[in-house]
């Protein structure tokens, strides 16, 4: 073969062409491809430095090299201090190095190629993939504002091997993907070779598979997007009252959507079975299941009898149950879970004797009681939330205001009666913003 398809046209939509650059065999046959139809001041070689290897190092170096003789731009990240090293965590780290340098107005073209998909529907089908999964690689795809292009896909390795020989090309080889102690390596190296002698054709086959599932998993998200306006769901909060209109399939399908493809969530098989039971049967307080986005960062599902919501959980701070701090109630404060000021209203709030003697702000520790201004009886604070629809979830930020060692006001739910301005006074109403916000 002489040369691949690549749609030149596709990329002069883009301000940026970034080429994914391992030095390996693929990477290298798709770099030498693309400089020959794309101006070499619009491509940067892109290098990730796993540092897993002991010759990563002597792989970037070459990599570096390689793009100077090319004459195009060179950029490189090195993977440090990973807590745990697998294929998701390495994942990660890239997709936030590529995050770094693109925009959604740039392009990331990859060196995936036919046999990269076998193995990849193969994998996934061994690990109990669903639709998603055996759709397997996609030509063009989207990660967040990260936009990925792989036109050599179509093509089988043998003949980006070819190319190379023929256009006297020079590549790494990784010696650790020969060993088959890792399942990638088995599938690669052990059973894909076998297959191939009793179904030759299995790279057409899995090809037309894949092609099949990514049109079905297509019309699911279209219905998915459809059923979300329905219903007025947004990223943060969908309403089960509502989200039980549908089928429990129609239910399952606009949740998977949400998650994975509104919040950008890597969910398990497992979770999603877990949260789907948790919708079907709430129990009284909040489901919580923790999971990682595409870049890594840490967020919480979370299923309460009245609705399914995310919370990442780098903008989600409870107070500390040791919190003790002083407020005039004059100015705004800001305090670990939000911020706190005030405003004059008639009739409402606090009264206005209050403000020179000051409050101080703690955290809920379970057990206090407050007479809210109107009712008849003191109640636990826990009850309040109860009867108001306060989300547990949220609860742990929201302060408690003390004045004269006296429970004053829960955040701006309520005021306690005897720290209530007259109904024909003007008082200081409280005003809580938490930071929960995605």
């Amino acid at each position: 073969m002489s040369h691949f398809y690549i749609d030149s046209d596709y990329l002069k939509g883009f301000d940026k062409i970034g080429i994914a650059f391992s030095g390996g065999l693929d990477s290298t046959v798709l770099l030498n491809s693309i400089i020959k139809l794309h101006p070499k001041n619009r491509l940067i070689a892109l290098h990730i430095n796993h540092g897993v290897n002991p010759e990563s190092d002597d792989w970037e170096i070459f990599c570096r090299e390689r793009a100077r003789e090319l004459g195009i731009e060179f950029k490189s990240w090195k993977i440090e201090d990973l807590d745990k090293i697998s294929e998701e965590s390495l994942r990660n780290r890239r997709l936030k190095a590529f995050e770094e340098w693109a925009s959604k107005d740039d392009l990331i073209i990859t060196g995936h190629h036919s046999d990269d998909q076998v193995e990849t529907v193969l994998f996934r089908i061994f690990r109990g993939t669903g639709l998603k999964g055996v759709r397997g690689i996609e030509k063009f795809s989207n990660v967040s504002t990260l936009n990925f292009y792989r036109p050599l896909i179509d093509y089988k390795k043998e003949e980006l091997l070819k190319y190379a020989r023929k256009n006297d090309l020079i590549w790494i080889e990784d010696d650790s993907n020969k060993e088959s102690n890792f399942s990638r390596n088995l599938i690669r190296n052990d059973l894909i070779p076998k297959i191939k002698e009793r179904w030759p054709f299995i790279n057409k086959s899995i090809n037309k598979i894949s092609n099949n599932a990514a049109k079905a998993q297509k019309l699911l998200l279209e219905i998915a997007s459809e059923d979300l306006k329905k219903i007025k769901g947004s990223n943060e909060i969908i309403k089960i009252s509502k989200l039980k209109l549908f089928s429990s399939e129609r239910q399952e399908n606009l949740i998977f959507y949400w998650l994975t493809h509104m919040n950008y969530l890597n969910v398990s098989s497992g979770q999603m079975v877990q949260i789907l039971s948790a919708i079907s049967k709430p129990s009284e307080g909040t489901s919580r299941f923790f999971v990682s986005s595409a870049y890594g960062t840490a967020h919480q599902v979370l299923v309460s009898p009245k609705d399914i919501s995310v919370i990442n959980n780098d903008l989600f701070h409870p107070l500390p149950e040791n919190i003790c701090i002083n407020w005039n109630l004059k100015e705004p404060i800001n305090i670990p879970s939000g911020k706190l000021s005030v405003k004059e209203s008639l009739g409402k709030g606090l009264d206005k004797q209050y403000i020179e003697k000051g409050a101080i702000i703690k955290a809920r520790i379970g057990g206090e009681k407050c007479k809210p201004f109107g009712r008849n009886k003191s109640q636990k604070i826990k009850n309040l939330f109860q009867e108001f629809e306060v989300p547990d979830w949220k609860r742990d930020g929201i302060p408690i205001i003390y004045i004269n060692e006296r429970i004053a006001a829960v955040g701006d739910l309520w005021v306690c009666e005897e720290f209530h301005t007259s109904l024909h006074e003007k008082g200081v109403s409280i005003i809580w913003n938490q930071m929960i916000s995605q």
